[in-house]
């Protein structure tokens, strides 16, 4: 394709596109940064609710047909007392990289009334009400840890036994960025035993997720089929900057969201 100038891709990353080779033929390559930063930011922040409250397991309580006392009679073993979770509001969120999706994190979070710490060793400048913390610190500090960072060679792995082993047994755990940042085995570790109380975890190392995985005997964990950027409102957002680049090219001979 000895005419091709601009691959503008409308995913957030471009790992199937060959770089070596696009630069052999000098072709720009974009991508569509921020398209789905809302989508999973909603998602991240609904899961925190969802575990915090139990939401997935009274809807298999009432759905399977076990309500058959009043939640108020506090003599007998009711909904009241095996649901009781923990609010959103007054816990400390912590996230680990502060990109797009994490800020729009902390923008949902700010009616909450929640303490935001964060760790993203690449950032030298912090928002107001958002505190810089080091990743031994977030992990033991945070009631909900929630993970916003590409996958490298760097970050695979990194939420490993020795992350898990500082958080606090009531601490929740979401994964809404990519599996294998999580060493799976550790994580399934720390749930079966009651390290931590809860995980969310809507990427997995495996997708789909093996039939015999360990985490489906497990009733501390949330798990979604990779829906973080399932939104309508996606296309839109993806398209139009799909044509600013388009159009950019065009006219100034050089695409806006290029990747170097």
């Amino acid at each position: 394709m000895p005419n091709l100038k601009l691959i503008a891709c409308s995913r957030g990353g471009v790992e199937n596109i060959d770089r070596q080779a696009v630069r052999r033929h000098s072709v720009w390559v974009t991508s569509a940064p921020g398209r789905n930063a809302n989508a999973v930011a909603e998602l991240a922040v609904g899961l925190m609710i969802s575990a915090l409250r139990h939401i997935p397991k009274t809807h298999h309580y009432i759905m399977s047909q076990q309500w058959d006392r009043v939640p108020w009679d506090i003599a007998g073993n009711t909904s009241f007392k095996t649901f009781d979770g923990y609010e959103l509001c007054g816990k400390t969120i912590g996230l680990v990289g502060y990109g797009a999706i994490a800020r729009r994190v902390a923008k949902l979070l700010s009616g909450f009334d929640v303490k935001l710490i964060a760790y993203d060793p690449f950032l030298t400048q912090w928002p107001e009400g958002v505190t810089s913390v080091d990743w031994e610190k977030l992990f033991s500090t945070a009631d909900v840890v929630s993970l916003h960072c590409k996958l490298s060679d760097t970050t695979r792995g990194m939420v490993n036994r020795a992350a898990l082993q500082h958080m606090k047994p009531t601490s929740i755990f979401i994964n809404t960025a990519r599996g294998a940042l999580v060493d799976e085995d550790a994580l399934y570790e720390a749930l079966a035993g009651g390290q931590i109380a809860c995980a969310a975890l809507d990427a997995q190392v495996h997708e789909p997720m093996f039939h015999d995985s360990k985490f489906l005997t497990l009733d501390n964990i949330i798990l979604t089929p990779h829906i973080g950027g399932a939104s309508r409102d996606i296309i839109a957002q993806q398209t139009r900057i799909v044509m600013e680049d388009v159009t950019a090219y065009f006219e100034t001979g050089k695409p806006i969201h290029v990747i170097q």
